[in-house]
């Protein structure tokens, strides 16, 4: 993992190059020599000695013609090639041709022993049995032989002379085109075996990482992968989400996306038997837990990370809760109301006795006004118990809204002004009717309550918005109050925990509660002033089945 492998970027898998374009660095290769051999052949009459003072003879001029034309047609054919167009076997075949005849007329210009340049087309037919195999490799072989035996053939039949010594000497230069040709088809067939094989392995192995890649990325854990300088070498897109969908770069230090993991990854390299503790991904991020292993990567100390989302179990474990606590709750619930009535009944008797005086009958509306709020408490505990399966439904989160609002107005025996704001008109959410009217039931009248305690003014806005990092509808309730201090924060859903003297402690708890069956998530989210409280609903696709 040399690479920082990040949503979003520009992160690919490079293909091996295959067979053919190998083939055509070959040819490319062999031009470069033709090219060199082409100068130097040139270069050797030019700087020759043995040129006459009038410029060339005969033979030094068919020379210095062929010699040249054999360099234009080498730079027009590396050109060419450069291009990669056309039939390689076609290319080819015109290039060794080509090479055999300019050597061999080369051979006649120069009038020496055929040891000279005869020699050179050993190298082109390897060369051209190197790029292409079968019988046109041994066609090249035919014909470098025909060219060097040609002079001899010439001398034969035109001068009627017979030079064993240079016959044998050319029938073993053929012997050799022969044997090359054969001897480099085989080495060349067996390049190409390995050359095949060694390109499907690689092809294998990245479509392996690819697929590998994929998987590490569609995985619902989140896959975090950091070096020992704390910098991310990988992270995939579920604990890219989990995190808020951070701004990543290569080499970006893992104090960006959370310092309390970069925390927890310090004092696992401490102790790595220590067990991690659930944290907030965010200020209104799910609740995850770390978990932390080592990579051996050439004795770097990376560690790998899987970050799990502990919602759903959260969810499951609450379900198998209340559950449980259904029947003791139900039981006990029908055991205190019974002389909670009797005590709640006495006081409203003592209440109407003309004979208390006022102490008294103070005293009485204490006892009637806990009575009332003990009752309170019995009917919530009961409601949670009593819960009925969850029922989900789709809806247009705009329509919906409008119609709970115009409803809850009409319910309230003030004045109450409500701002909403909803950022796209087609968005829809998933979840039980009942329930989520019962949690912004709660969370309205609180909202109403503080802003009116704070500012006079029973006002909420309500902003409903589409969150592009996690995919899923938002709602935030705001209102004026005077907001939750920092040690509040982690206790406003716990269960019986109150600011208010007459309070239950028990409404945000079943809101969040609520709204955890139906797989959204109530948090609170600081501002600047008052209070916002954040559903992070479900995705709508998503059907709920807890």
């Amino acid at each position: 993992m040399s690479e920082a492998t990040i949503p979003g970027g520009n992160n690919h898998i490079t293909a091996p190059p295959d067979a053919h374009q190998n083939e055509w660095r070959l040819l490319q290769v062999y031009l470069y020599y033709r090219l060199l051999l082409s100068l130097s052949l040139l270069a050797a009459l030019l700087f020759s000695d043995n040129k006459q003072s009038e410029w060339l003879s005969e033979d030094q001029q068919l020379y210095f013609a062929t010699a040249a034309t054999y360099l234009v047609l080498t730079v027009l054919s590396l050109l060419t090639a450069r291009l990669r167009t056309g039939r390689l076997s076609i290319q080819v075949f015109i290039i060794i041709v080509t090479d055999i005849l300019a050597i061999a007329l080369l051979e006649y210009a120069n009038g020496q022993s055929n040891s000279n340049l005869t020699i050179l087309l050993v190298v082109t037919v390897a060369a051209g049995s190197i790029l292409v195999e079968g019988k046109l490799a041994n066609f090249f072989a035919a014909i470098a032989t025909l060219g060097v035996l040609y002079r001899e053939i010439y001398t034969m039949v035109i001068k009627g002379a017979f030079l064993q010594q240079e016959l044998l000497q050319s029938a073993m230069i053929g012997i050799a085109c022969f044997a090359t040709s054969i001897l480099a088809q085989q080495i060349a067939k067996r390049l190409r075996e390995s050359a095949e094989l060694a390109g499907k392995q690689a092809a294998d192995l990245a479509n392996l990482e690819e697929l590998n890649h994929h998987i590490i990325q569609r995985m619902r854990t989140g896959i975090l992968v950091v070096d020992g300088k704390n910098q991310i070498v990988l992270v995939n897109d579920a604990c890219w989400k989990l995190f808020g969908m951070p701004t990543l770069s290569d080499h970006d230090n893992l104090e960006n996306i959370s310092p309390e993991l970069a925390q927890q990854l310090g004092q696992w390299r401490l102790n790595p038997f220590a067990r991690s503790r659930p944290f907030r991904a965010g200020l209104s991020g799910p609740e995850v837990q770390a978990n932390f292993t080592s990579l051996e990567t050439g004795g770097s100390p990376t560690a790998l990370i899987f970050i799990d989302d502990n919602t759903r179990m959260a969810q499951q474990a609450q379900q198998l809760k209340l559950a449980s606590l259904g029947g003791l709750t139900a039981s006990i619930a029908h055991e205190i109301r019974n002389p909670l009535g009797a005590i709640s009944h006495a006081a409203q008797l003592l209440q109407e006795s003309t004979s208390l005086n006022k102490g008294d009958a103070r005293l009485a509306e204490i006892i009637h006004q806990h009575c009332v709020r003990m009752n309170k408490v019995i009917e919530n505990v009961l409601q949670l118990s009593r819960r009925k399966q969850v029922e989900p439904e789709l809806f247009n989160m705009k329509e919906w809204l409008e119609n709970f609002i115009a409803d809850f107005k009409s319910t309230q025996n003030e004045a109450v002004d409500i701002e909403f704001k909803i950022t796209r008109p087609d968005l829809t959410f998933r979840i039980d009717p009942s329930q989520i009217g019962q949690v912004l039931t709660n969370l309205f009248q609180n909202g109403l309550r503080y802003s009116e305690k704070n500012t006079g003014r029973r006002f909420l806005r309500v902003i409903a918005d589409f969150s592009i990092q996690t995919e899923q509808p938002t709602l935030d309730i705001i209102d004026r109050g005077p907001g939750v201090s920092d040690e509040m924060r982690d206790k406003i859903f716990e269960p019986f925990y109150t600011s208010e003297k007459s309070g239950t402690g028990l409404g945000l708890y079943i809101a969040r509660e609520l709204c955890e069956a139906n797989q959204a998530r109530l948090d609170y989210v600081p501002t600047r002033s008052g209070s916002c409280f954040r559903i992070t609903f479900s995705h709508p696709a998503r059907i709920v089945t807890i």
